[in-house]
């Protein structure tokens, strides 16, 4: 008997030391998706599973020297920045860009030649006419300035911008896409000249196109026919990404974009304020 107890005992440890792997504690799998080793705040930017994806929104002001001749004005823009792809010593970003620009020229001299028709309507000589007041009703050669309104929308761009992402507090970067463009103009003249209507229309109020058919000085300066026209152009910039934190940095940015037409050259010099995430 005493035999039998003992032999039991014995199998009883055995089978209870064959079970214990299997009550131990299992291996941990593979980290829960989206998360890697790593540390610091430029560590996988790209990665929103670790809720960092490197994308930006921004908003910016800043002064624009205009096409058409018109010179210097005011620049608002915003974009956005979305990453596509890391590149070397950096990353290279997807950028939507929307800008409105407006400005005013100095004062420059047009020929108006429906005033010319109309002093000829009038029963003025083609001398008296081409003169304008006070041998004719209206002015023919005047002084106008052109108030220019241009919208740039850039729906395909490219951003690459160079630095560790997150961590590298000064970051430079190129930029460059495609632009279809917006403008929209009118002239003013300088003082009411016209004898009859004075300071209204036809002659005295602002002049579409310099008047309803194209001024030839306007058609010099390359600018659009008309009130708007729609333009093709493409730009191309560079800058400084300036990170006060993870989430906020100040932007100096420079652009030029080349417009379709003569003096098509749009050149901005903006300051931003970048939301990154």
């Amino acid at each position: 008997m005493p035999n039998t107890t003992l032999s039991r005992v014995a199998l009883c440890a055995l089978l209870a030391g064959a079970s214990a792997p299997a009550f131990a504690q299992q291996p941990a799998g593979p980290p829960p998706a989206g998360e890697e080793k790593g540390s610091g705040r430029g560590v996988h930017e790209l990665l929103p599973g670790i809720g960092k994806l490197g994308a930006q929104v921004g908003v910016a002001l800043g002064a624009s020297w205009n096409p058409y001749l018109v010179g210097r004005g005011l620049l608002g823009a915003a974009y956005v920045d979305l990453p596509i792809a890391r590149a070397p010593g950096g990353k290279l970003s997807y950028e939507l860009l929307m800008a409105l620009s407006h400005a005013e020229s100095d004062p420059f001299t047009i020929t108006d030649p429906l005033a010319f028709v109309a002093n000829l309507a009038a029963g003025a000589s083609r001398a008296d006419a081409l003169s304008g007041p006070p041998l004719a009703p209206f002015p023919v050669r005047r002084d106008v300035r052109t108030t220019l309104r241009l919208l740039q929308v850039s729906p395909f761009g490219l951003k690459y911008t160079y630095g560790a992402p997150g961590a590298a507090p000064v970051r430079p970067y190129l930029a460059a896409g495609l632009d279809v463009l917006v403008v929209i103009s009118h002239q003013t003249p300088e003082r009411d000249e016209s004898l009859l209507f004075a300071g209204q229309p036809p002659f005295d109020g602002p002049l579409l196109g310099g008047l309803v058919a194209q001024a030839p000085e306007l058609s010099a300066r390359g600018l659009p026919t008309g009130q708007g026209d729609l333009r093709l152009g493409g730009h191309a910039g560079a800058g400084l990404e300036l990170r006060a934190s993870a989430s906020v940095s100040l932007n100096l940015d420079y652009r030029f974009t080349r417009v379709e037409g003569r003096h098509g050259q749009l050149h901005a010099l903006s300051g931003s304020l970048g939301l990154h995430w």
